[in-house]
């Protein structure tokens, strides 16, 4: 049996994908599954991460003459004669699928997203005739979230065998939520694009500042919409309460000196955000959406509020701000849900089995 595995991304840059992709291969590495990485573009932070884990990197660079990278990658898997090919995007799976004549390889497409999703905005679309093609050849196809699953056979796409698998996220606990705070601190951390909903946020907090509640924010990230963030603090008279500290590299440590956790998406697959705050203890207040409610339940382990209502999304951080002991319960539950369902050897023992069966089935 064949135990290679093969990574294919876009990039290796600041995402989640690229986060859980280093968790799976370093993880699957230590229980005896030989692993390498291809990406897409140029070198990002995970990738001196992988080598030092002793993971070999391939960088296909930029063409325009695709059928030059797909040369490169067909090459490319030649020598490296994996047993399974793991895509973690749909970019980069429409180029696993015209690979030919590269010897017995498994196909597994990893769903990170709403295939008809604008990935920039989150508005919602339609399926691309090469990404359907991609995802209907493939052996198998992994989800970190129901959702996505559905709304892929809503639109007409003809699902190989899958699964659902969660991300993993180590369950540390290190915030204290319940504590009293005369100014309780609140964290948001992603991409300042569109669908992540920031402008929200900032109009949230500027109503809740109007109230004369005392709260502070770091917003960690970066983007293109970061400018007119900024700009948005000040017009919303909260500039001298947020923070834009750019790209953190451990946003769990920042996670972990917060009161709550805000994260107003109006798109996820599954956000590393969200598990990470609710790893950390924090209550989290988020949008329904991908996968944010298979994992919080509202008023159990969280709060949910509907996405692009500023209104909404104060209510529930008032509550919060205001509760400390609500932000205790919340939290706790949070972390145990985490504890259950992210923990690394559980996640890595359903990608295992997956692997096997498909190695083994005729």
């Amino acid at each position: 049996m064949n135990r290679m595995v093969l990574h294919l991304i876009g990039q290796l840059g600041r995402g989640g994908a690229e986060k859980q992709l280093f968790h799976i291969a370093t993880g699957l590495q230590r229980r005896g599954w030989p692993q390498a990485v291809v990406a897409f573009d140029t070198s990002g932070v995970w990738e001196p991460r992988l080598k030092d884990a002793g993971i070999p990197v391939f960088v296909i660079p930029r063409d325009r003459l695709k059928l030059r990278r797909l040369w490169r990658l067909w090459r490319l898997v030649r020598r490296q004669k994996p047993g399974i090919l793991l895509s973690w995007s749909a970019y980069v799976a429409a180029y696993a699928h015209w690979l030919r004549g590269v010897g017995p390889v498994r196909r597994i497409f990893n769903m990170r997203f709403d295939l008809a999703a604008d990935h920039h905005s989150g508005e919602p679309g339609r399926v691309r005739r090469s990404v359907r093609r991609a995802v209907e050849t493939a052996d198998y196809v992994l989800s970190n979230s129901q959702r996505n699953l559905d709304v892929a056979r809503r639109h007409g796409v003809r699902l190989p065998p899958g699964s659902v698998v969660y991300n993993i996220v180590a369950a540390r606990g290190r915030a204290r939520a319940a504590e009293p705070a005369t100014c309780p601190r609140i964290v948001g951390a992603g991409s300042f694009v569109p669908r992540k909903n920031y402008d929200v946020l900032l109009l949230a907090l500027g109503t809740l500042a109007a109230e004369g509640l005392q709260f502070e924010l770091s917003l960690a990230g970066d983007g293109p919409e970061r400018p007119a963030l900024e700009n948005l603090a000040r017009c919303s008279g909260v500039a001298d309460r947020v923070k834009f500290p750019g790209d953190v590299d451990d946003v769990p440590r920042l996670l972990s000196t917060a009161h709550l956790c805000a994260h107003p998406s109006r798109s996820e697959g599954l956000s590393n955000t969200v598990l990470e705050a609710m790893a950390e203890g924090l209550p989290v207040v988020a949008c329904p959406v991908g996968a944010t409610d298979e994992i919080i339940e509202d008023g159990k382990n969280g709060l949910l509020v509907p996405p692009g209502s500023p209104r909404d999304l104060a209510a529930a951080m008032r509550r919060l701000l205001a509760g400390a002991e609500l932000r205790g319960r919340l939290g706790k539950a949070g972390w145990e849900t985490v504890r259950q369902l992210c923990d690394e050897s559980v996640v890595l023992d359903r990608y295992e089995g997956v692997l096997r069966g498909l190695l083994t089935a005729r």
